[in-house]
């Protein structure tokens, strides 16, 4: 029998994952690991890590002799050094596709509430008013506005699909993404300079990655429309949010919807918490009833497919043959 160590996650049980690996492996929850060194002592002889934000560095995998793979339970994968597990003949997936349809709902919800000034009519109408006008001047028809992403996989492909059928243009900014599959959804590609000049709305689904972070700062916010609306629900550090604060407070934005930062939990006294006429969620678009089950169940058949010899799903890498155990 295999062991299955679940290092850190906030799911009300681990029966989808001990139902996926019954009779495979043992599921041991030691949530919540949160260093290196938690994870060195608490797994030296697991088979397979199934981790939510653990830092699994080489030097984790180095002291876990008997370990085969690494599923990150979600679709960043940045605390994981997956150079290291190619070397050490570790594969690595991550859940690439359990929340599409809610994050892009949760996107497009933003946007609409940004647009029709939902939150600012609501707190007008508990301070006893009545005052469309003076509460909400200016809103624009959503149909026939720009919405520019930034990214167009899965998830900002879902989120193309739902503008497109509320009239909207869609513009994106995608350097993987050709011409004709941006064509085929509906959409122009663009470049970045472009999109960020031509955008009402600019939503962001890129992953974080060296060439990406800070990709939206103060410059790029500077080439903005005035009165354009920023959203993000992919990756924090994406964003400089100091830049974007400084903006919103300026009214060079009218408005901003995040669901992810650069820090998580958002600090207390970040001044984005005191900037105008934004929407700050908890790194929440993600859920579902149905995508938490479906998250904690593909997380462990990853695992499953390794410990019996299959191919993964989603691998992150391909290992060069393993000696380990």
């Amino acid at each position: 029998m295999y062991k299955v160590v679940i290092t850190d996650h906030s799911f009300p049980s681990l029966d989808p994952e001990r139902a996926a690996l019954d009779g495979l492996a043992e599921v041991v929850d030691c949530s919540p690991l949160r260093t290196e060194d938690d994870v060195i002592r608490a797994a030296p002889d697991a088979d397979a890590l199934i981790i939510g934000f653990v830092p699994i560095t080489a030097r984790v995998m180095d002291a876990l002799p008997r370990l085969r793979c690494v599923v990150r339970y979600g679709v960043g994968y940045e605390t994981i050094d997956v150079p290291a597990a190619t070397e050490r003949g570790i594969w690595v997936a991550n859940v690439p596709d359990y929340c599409i349809p809610e994050v892009a709902d949760h996107a497009m919800a933003m946007l609409l509430a940004l647009a029709r000034k939902v939150l600012p009519l609501d707190a007008s109408m508990r301070r006893g008013e009545w005052a469309t006008l003076r509460v909400a001047k200016p809103v624009h028809r959503i149909a026939g506005r720009t919405l520019g992403l930034i990214g167009m996989g899965r998830i900002g492909s879902a989120v193309a699909t739902r503008a497109l059928g509320f009239g909207m243009r869609v513009i994106v900014y995608d350097k993987y993404l050709s011409p004709e599959r941006a064509q085929a959804i509906g959409a122009a590609l663009v470049d970045l300079d472009s999109l960020l000049r031509e955008a009402d709305f600019i939503s962001i689904h890129t992953p974080l990655t060296p060439e990406t972070h800070h990709l939206i700062n103060a410059e790029a916010i500077g080439k903005m429309k005035a009165g354009a609306y920023l959203i993000n629900v992919s990756r924090g550090a994406v964003v400089d949010t100091l830049a974007l604060t400084d903006a919103l407070q300026m009214g060079k934005l009218a408005g901003a919807a995040l669901d992810v930062f650069e820090q998580e939990p958002l600090p207390a006294d970040h001044p984005i918490r005191h900037a105008p006429n934004t929407i700050l969620n908890p790194h929440a678009a993600w859920y579902s009833e149905e995508a938490l089950t479906q998250l904690q169940v593909n997380a462990a058949e990853e695992v499953a497919r390794v410990l019996r010899g299959e191919p993964m799903k989603n691998p992150l890498n391909k290992p060069r043959k393993s000696s380990r155990p």
